[in-house]
């Protein structure tokens, strides 16, 4: 720590030191040592003079003049003539248009083919004989044999009610007859045969026989496929 001894032999050297700086500069104002003085230099441009133009008075439009309104003109007592109506446009007649003709009818397709496992051997044929029966006999045969117990079926139309329900029988030589008889003496008319399975469906073409005088023992043969 800095004893007061020491503080104030420092405050004493700051005094003398001051007193010492104030007498060298009194002693030079003293002997006649003139300041400088710094002139600063004046450029042209801050001499010349800055000029304001004063704006010139703008004149005012004069006022314009409003006009007068009109007055309306007065109403006339003689009625306003309503404009022409315009016609309608005349509809013209519409044309004819011919009537379309109906499709044709669809064609008729053809009938199946029915196969059967016998088929007819041969053409139709047919005799005169006695009025007393009709009738109609042949052959069956199968691989060129007489087949046995094959079954030949009557009608009076293609496919009508059977005239007895005991089909006419092959013999062992494959030979068979149909007998027809109408009031206990030969029938006339169209009759058809045709074979039958056991169970009585049709397996071979229908046959068709007209009986009259002038045909009475009919003939058709019948083969295996």
């Amino acid at each position: 720590m800095i004893s007061i001894s020491h503080r104030r032999s420092l405050a004493l050297l700051m005094i003398v030191s001051a007193l010492f700086l104030l007498a060298c500069r009194t002693a030079n104002l003293l002997g006649g040592a003139e300041p400088t003085i710094t002139r600063a230099h004046t450029t042209r441009a801050a001499q010349r003079p800055t000029f304001t133009p004063i704006p010139l008075a703008t004149q005012t439009p004069p006022p314009t003049e409003t006009p007068e309104p009109t007055e309306a003109p007065p109403p006339t007592d003689e009625p306003t003539e309503p404009p022409p109506t315009k016609r309608p446009p005349t509809k013209r007649p519409p044309t004819a248009v011919p009537p379309t003709q109906p499709p044709p009818p669809p064609t008729a397709q053809p009938s199946p083919t029915v196969f059967f496992m016998w088929t007819t051997a041969g053409n139709a044929s047919c005799d005169g004989g006695s009025d007393t029966e009709s009738s109609v006999s042949g052959k069956i045969t199968a691989n060129n044999k007489g087949a046995v117990g094959q079954r030949v079926q009557a009608s009076s139309g293609a496919g009508g009610s059977p005239i007895s329900d005991n089909p006419a029988e092959s013999n062992k030589d494959g030979n068979y007859k149909v007998t027809f008889i109408c009031g206990n003496k030969a029938c006339n008319g169209d009759f058809w045969i045709w074979m039958v399975d056991p169970n009585g469906r049709q397996i071979s073409p229908f046959v068709k026989f007209h009986f009259d005088g002038g045909c009475r023992k009919g003939t058709q043969n019948f083969q295996k496929r």
